[in-house]
């Protein structure tokens, strides 16, 4: 792919520019003698009819956009061959184009356009009225010093220095052909023009990174050292000791142990830009907004639990998306809403009722913080994408993804899932506290670092009082690993929206996660979806996509008792050990019309 160049060159007859055109000649020059680097559009005095119908054409494309001709700051706007163009539209059109990487307004006092372009990553401009022969001279000058080092093209500083170069060269010798005098004076006169001019850098312009550099070369994105130098990064920042990957619970950590698995030869293809390695990444972000939902849930299922005047607090409107969002399933193809339901769920849980959990309020923060975020990526994630050479600007944007979510949600590496799969009641009892010997296992497999020890039974004592544990009930709780006393500590019972159905197998050293994926009302059924592990499953791509198997609960009894005598006794282990229809019963209860 090229850089794309659109230059517009407008004069005015009434007030003609002199040397304009030798500008748009000089540069028209320059770019042929690179059309190795450079596709372009040169439109000269096409009035307002030209400059409107080609630019439709060429914003979603044009990289580089320069405009040369009068421009009044009085009446803001350009001033064309025929019209005007106001500045608020080119700004708004500007500020939209999506791989734009430089604009150079080469005009009179054009600063306030310079500074409302904050979505362009690199704006030339001018802060007074300007001279034509001067204008024309500094940008063919510009552009020749660019074009003589194409890769300083992908380097916002780089660029900067070649424009001062280009300066300096006037300040060094200028001559204007209307003007002979030389001398200290002419020298005055030089700097106060050369002066007149402004660059800019806008580092916060959405895909800095991707526009500047990687737009016309997407092949030369460096996935697999980049990430690397990455989560090495973060490795060192925070003292971790193991693999980053492993210190994700279940959901995440499987997807992140791919993208990490830099020796395995069979990988190779998740270690650079290609559809395989942008499905994990958008499936790592599906399960986290999946964990973001489901943990609002179970906040809310605590709290009333410990304060049933929660409840009356409970908005019509809000009991209405939850009811919504346990009907549809946040698969691969995420709804548009999602991050709108998000906030106003977390929205709507006091703050009064989280003081005493940090990873609740972690939570709700997280979520607040990082709406416009989470609402681009859904946005981006719903998206179809069809698998050709534009869609390795996507699967660019992907890993600036991948790299905002491991650096904004930091906290994840703290928190593990623990499955309980054996409880032994009342084996040891004494007044009001009973001992529980319970059974645990994280992913992965292998020692977490910050774990207690490689220990798979503990005892664990609990007190018929303590708050929200339901120990005796459900099996799949989210734990945070960091702690006072460096026990791992249950923040949140996640059932019966996890499940991990090894626990009633005999597979009981590992986990085999699912998620309720939808509810189905009108078949009173629970329908939950593998957390599919795609390592395992690399080579089947109808899993990879599909997001792995489905089972499906039946909440009637007698449906349950049906699915036995067919053979199906797995429906009903899982059913016995989580008591999913008593737990699933309440939930349905709190958020039904009063």
């Amino acid at each position: 792919m090229k850089e794309y160049f659109v230059g517009i060159f407008e004069n005015d007859a009434q007030a003609p520019l002199n040397y304009l055109d030798d500008e748009r000649k000089a540069i028209d020059v320059l770019l042929l003698q690179n059309n190795d680097v450079f596709n372009k559009e040169i439109i000269p005095n096409e009035g307002i009819d030209g400059f409107i119908s080609k630019l439709q054409l060429l914003t979603n494309d044009m990289t580089i956009f320069h405009f040369s001709g009068h421009h009044n700051d009085t009446d803001g706007a350009l001033k064309l061959s025929d019209e005007i163009f106001n500045d608020k539209g080119l700004i708004e059109i500007l500020n939209n184009s999506p791989k734009l990487k430089i604009v150079f307004i080469n005009g009179c006092s054009t600063q306030k356009i310079v500074e409302a372009l904050h979505n362009v990553p690199i704006v030339i401009g001018t802060t007074t009225p300007v001279y034509d022969h001067f204008a024309k001279t500094l940008s063919t000058r510009f552009y020749e010093l660019l074009l003589n080092q194409k890769d300083n093209l992908k380097n916002s500083d780089l660029i900067s220095e070649i424009f001062k170069q280009a300066k300096g060269f006037l300040q060094g010798h200028y001559q204007n052909p209307d003007d002979q005098e030389r001398g200290p004076m002419a020298a005055d006169e030089i700097d106060k023009r050369v002066n007149n001019y402004s660059f800019k850098i806008n580092n916060e312009a959405k895909d800095f990174e991707q526009r500047l550099t990687y737009y016309a070369d997407p092949d030369s994105f460096p996935v697999r050292n980049r990430f690397k130098s990455l989560i090495d990064e973060i490795r060192n920042e925070e003292k971790l000791s193991e693999d980053l990957y492993k210190y994700y619970p279940y959901f995440l950590c499987i997807h992140l142990e791919i993208l990490s698995d830099f020796d395995d030869i069979n990988n190779s293809i998740y270690q650079k830009l290609s559809k395989e390695r942008y499905w994990v990444i958008r499936s790592m972000f599906k399960e986290f907004l999946n964990f973001l939902k489901f943990s609002a849930y179970s906040i809310i299922w605590s709290i009333s639990k410990e304060s049933p005047e929660f409840k009356e607090k409970l908005t019509d409107q809000l009991k209405e998306i939850l009811r919504e969002n346990l009907e549809i399933g946040w698969g691969s193809y995420v709804q548009d809403k999602i991050s709108e339901h998000l906030v106003y769920i977390y929205t709507n849980i006091p703050d009064e009722y989280l003081e005493n959990n940090s990873l609740w309020k972690e939570l709700k923060t997280s979520v607040l913080q990082n709406q416009s975020l989470f609402k681009e990526m859904s946005d981006f994630f719903s998206e179809y994408l069809e698998h050709n050479d534009k869609s390795k600007h996507d699967y660019i944007k992907t890993e600036f993804y991948l790299e905002k979510f491991l650096r904004n949600f930091k906290f994840l590496r703290s928190l593990a899932i623990e499955s309980i799969y054996d409880v032994f009641y009342n084996q040891f009892k004494y007044d009001d506290q009973r001992s529980y010997i319970i059974n645990r296992s994280y992913y992965p497999v292998s020692n977490r670092p910050t774990a207690l020890d490689t220990k798979k039974s503990v005892v664990h004592e609990v007190n018929d009082n303590e708050r929200a544990i339901d120990i005796d009930v459900h099996s799949v709780y989210i734990c945070t690993t960091l702690n006072n006393n460096g026990k791992p500590k249950r923040e949140l019972n996640l059932s019966p929206f996890y499940l991990d159905v090894n626990s009633t197998s005999v597979a009981k050293d590992k986990i085999k996660l699912y998620y309720l994926d939808r509810y189905s009302e009108a078949t009173d059924k629970l329908i939950y979806r593998e957390v599919i592990n795609a390592k395992v499953y690399r080579n089947d791509a109808s899993k990879k996509n599909k997001l792995g198997e489905e089972i499906e609960v039946p909440l009637n009894e007698d449906m349950i008792l049906g699915l036995y005598k067919d053979g199906k006794k797995d429906i009903i282990e899982i059913e016995e050990k989580k008591k999913i229809r008593d737990h699933f019963e309440y939930i349905k209860n709190l958020i039904s019309y009063s």
